[in-house]
């Protein structure tokens, strides 16, 4: 997309109506809100200390000030009248000290509790936001304008929320200075003050129109951002290189991604660059506001209506106050800026689960129990077709069944309704006599073993690969080497160089890459190490040999006599010894029987290998 349009974007979505604004600043006055009491609640004394602390910090330079206007009264009236060094300099010198030792000893204190606060805070924030990432239902994900927020939450996870706090405490010290100067100059001349406002007030505004501004480009162009960062990823990660560089995709992911940042970037620079004209004009207001104050206070000097010790008190107030204006623009707009991040990460983390979790716990004493999908249907989420409908399957406890189908047929959406990673939109699954919509997912994932066609390869050690698998016993070597067995792994794994020790990553010192079908290997022996009564294996040999992939579903079969194995895949051969076959097509099943029956069948239907072949069913 051009800079031009992303601009014209830009512009007409910071077009805010007074009722557009008042919801951003109520949205940030609740952010807020919840930050300071999300910090009171992690670390109370601390949160506390720091703003205590803050409060003193802001306050006593304006008594050290005071001191040493009496200060040098004193000494230029002890000159003047030639009366030596008197008690009450004395006095004043030791106040002083006293002072700036006070400030240097709060200091202290509010950057330790400041730095307590920060890992406390981080760490529980990230943590928080890790957590509700993990729990985030698959819907989410496949949602577009979900997946914009989720976007823009991970851009800024650790920053967003650090410099909210740290802006939130630095706010309560600016308008603590600004209290205090104001206080001390509205006795002497409530003129300067509505000086120091007038001239200083404008780059709020300036500053506030154009973080919204800047804002609105990156709340736009959510789908770019994407775009960017995924078309960069495989430039960096080691195995789609392999495929980049024999391709030669490298300049077109290059130039892919830099042109979409230069377009992004280039509506940010013209957007700064008016800021920061604008920005210069106002600068030169807020000095001759700064030169106007000089004049009325060496006047007021002059004129003897004040000391020169007074001058100086009440200019350092004045330049107190003006700094503190200064600083308070400064922090609001970045606090608005902040703020509409945590206002998005607010509503990140108030994101209701959509298939909401069951309390219902199932007798584990049944196990495996009996699967009945009763009437299910089902389409995705932004979709208009079925993928099922009116299916009904009946799973008794300790059967082998596999379901077989070319790539589409609705084999894996069975899988995913039963891990209730969707809710089916009409029917029923009952898992041991339950909807397993009442039953607890956790509860439910205990007598459940998957293995998914894109599983998770870790870069831990092998035995922790496979012990992950149910991390309760992941320190029992033996169960690990057992399960390695059943999987065919532990033939590969013993040759390694530091065999269940060794790490399966390169990324690491002495760490190795396995092959596609070693990793496979290891991930089917981390199913087998749960243990669990109920096996699911997506595909589970995809991409090892044909003989290997004999051997492993004769142990399967061989150390799987009292659960129960539901086997998906599109290949016809890799299922032979399952005592009942589905064969699915366009979300129903088209035929059902052992795998001799199912060859006469199909075998009469497509006559030829090459047909079998295009159909999936080898």
């Amino acid at each position: 997309m051009p800079a031009e349009e992303i601009q014209s974007i830009a512009k007409e979505k910071t077009k805010k109506t007074k009722n557009e604004y008042l919801k951003d600043f109520l949205g940030i006055l609740f952010a807020i809100k919840r930050t300071l009491s999300y910090s009171f609640k992690i670390a109370p004394l601390i949160t506390a200390i720091v703003i205590a602390t803050t409060v003193l910090s802001s306050v006593l330079p304006f008594l050290g000030t005071w001191i040493n206007s009496r200060l040098i009264d004193e000494v230029l009236n002890s000159v003047k009248n030639n009366l030596g060094f008197s008690n009450l300099l004395a006095i004043l010198i030791a106040q002083s000290l006293t002072v700036s030792v006070t400030q240097n000893f709060i200091g202290r204190i509010n950057e330790y509790a400041d730095l307590e606060q920060y890992y406390k805070f981080s760490f529980k924030m990230g943590k928080d936001m890790d957590e509700k990432f993990a729990n985030l239902g698959t819907e989410y994900y496949e949602d577009p304008e979900i997946n914009n927020l989720l976007q823009k939450v991970r851009e800024k996870q650790i920053g967003g929320p650090l410099n909210f706090i740290t802006g939130l405490f630095d706010l309560i010290r600016i308008l603590f200075t600004i209290a205090s100067s104001t206080v001390i100059l509205i006795f002497f001349s409530p003129l300067l003050i509505l000086i120091v406002t007038v001239t200083t007030v404008p780059a709020l505004i300036n500053n506030v129109v154009f973080g919204k501004r800047v804002w609105g480009i990156w709340d736009t162009k959510g789908d770019v951002r994407r775009d960017y960062y995924r078309s960069r990823w495989p430039l960096s990660d080691e195995k789609p290189l392999q495929e980049i560089r024999i391709f030669n995709i490298k300049n077109y992911l290059l130039d892919r991604a830099y042109n979409l940042f230069s377009d992004f970037q280039s509506t940010q620079r013209v957007i700064e660059i008016k800021r920061i004209k604008i920005k210069g004009v106002l600068d030169v207001v807020r000095n001759l506001g700064s030169i106007l104050t000089i004049i009325i206070l060496v006047s007021k000097a002059l004129s003897r209506f004040i000391t020169i010790g007074y001058f100086n008190f009440y200019l350092s107030s004045a330049r107190m106050l003006q700094g503190g204006f200064t600083d308070l623009f400064d922090r609001l707009s970045r606090i608005y800026e902040d703020g509409l991040y945590m206002v998005d990460l607010y509503t990140f983390m108030d994101l209701k689960e959509k298939v909401v979790n069951g309390t219902e716990i199932i007798s584990h004493s049944e196990a495996p129990l009996l699967i009945e999908f009763k009437n299910i249907s089902f389409k995705y989420p932004g979709t208009d077709k079925n993928v099922l409908e009116n299916f009904n399957l009946r799973i008794e406890p300790r059967e082998k069944i596999a379901i077989v189908g070319e790539n589409g047929a609705g084999k894996s959406t069975l899988i995913k309704l039963l891990m209730r990673f969707y809710d089916v939109n009409n029917g029923e699954i009952i898992v041991g006599g339950k909807d397993i919509k009442v039953v607890d997912r956790e509860d439910w994932y205990k007598n459940v073993g998957v293995l998914f066609q894109e599983f998770n390869r870790y870069h831990f050690d092998a035995k922790t690969n496979i012990g992950v698998g149910n991390v309760e016993f992941k320190d029992n070597q033996e169960l690990i080497k057992r399960a390695a067995m059943e999987s065919g792994a532990d033939e590969f794994i013993e040759k390694y160089k530091n065999k269940y020790d060794q790490i399966l990553d390169r990324a690491f010192d002495y760490g190795i890459d396995p092959s596609i079908g070693q990793w496979q290997r290891i991930a089917l022996a981390r199913v087998f190490f749960k243990d669990a009564p109920i096996l699911i294996l997506d595909e589970p040999t995809s991409a090892i040999d044909p003989k290997a992939e004999y051997e492993i579903f004769q142990r399967l079969f061989e150390f799987t006599k009292d659960k129960t194995v539901i086997i998906i895949s599109h290949r016809f051969s890799t299922v032979r010894n399952a005592t009942r076959i589905l064969v699915m097509d366009d979300g129903k099943i088209i035929e059902e029987g052992s795998h001799e029956k199912l060859v006469n069948i199909i075998g009469g239907k497509y006559k030829t290998a090459f047909e079998l072949q295009k159909k999936g069913y080898e």
